[in-house]
């Protein structure tokens, strides 16, 4: 029944062609990630939209680069361990801009790739505004973000 939910949400979000990309096989192994690392109501949304930005193949979906993280179930594990110690950093920093951006600063550092950085923000950012009000089922309210707080 959550794979369903999963597929009516990728068919309810034309604008958001890349959601189908992620396939229903992946998405428990991503809800897992979810409870078993995530705080917040908005992790889910976020994971989601880093898998489809980073888009890799097997063994590096989330763009994780580390030799530990080489399936799926690590790398969208590492990823949600990511944004829930960057969400910590950035409270104790005061919240000095949006948590993407703050994000996009460890996950994609403009060292790295200036133009990649930027890239990274815009696309996460347009994944998760698009899963939340282009589709017809709320990121908060999918059965796989209950029970988190936040």
């Amino acid at each position: 029944m959550k794979t369903v939910y999963w597929i009516i949400f990728a068919l309810l979000c034309p604008t958001c062609a890349a959601v189908q990309e992620v396939c229903a096989s992946e998405i428990e192994i991503i809800r897992a990630a979810i409870r078993n690392k995530c705080t917040s109501k908005t992790d889910f949304a976020i994971l989601l939209a880093i898998r489809l930005q980073e888009n890799g193949r097997a063994g590096l979906e989330f763009g994780i680069m580390h030799p530990d993280a080489n399936d799926l179930d690590s790398q969208a594990g590492w990823c949600a361990a990511t944004i829930v110690k960057n969400r910590k950093r950035w409270l104790k920093a005061g919240r000095p801009w949006d948590f993407i951006t703050f994000l996009a600063l460890r996950y994609c550092p403009p060292s790295a790739d200036f133009q990649g950085h930027i890239n990274w923000i815009k696309n996460v950012r347009y994944f998760v505004r698009n899963s939340r009000l282009r589709s017809g089922m709320n990121v908060r309210e999918a059965p796989e973000a209950s029970g988190l707080h936040k």
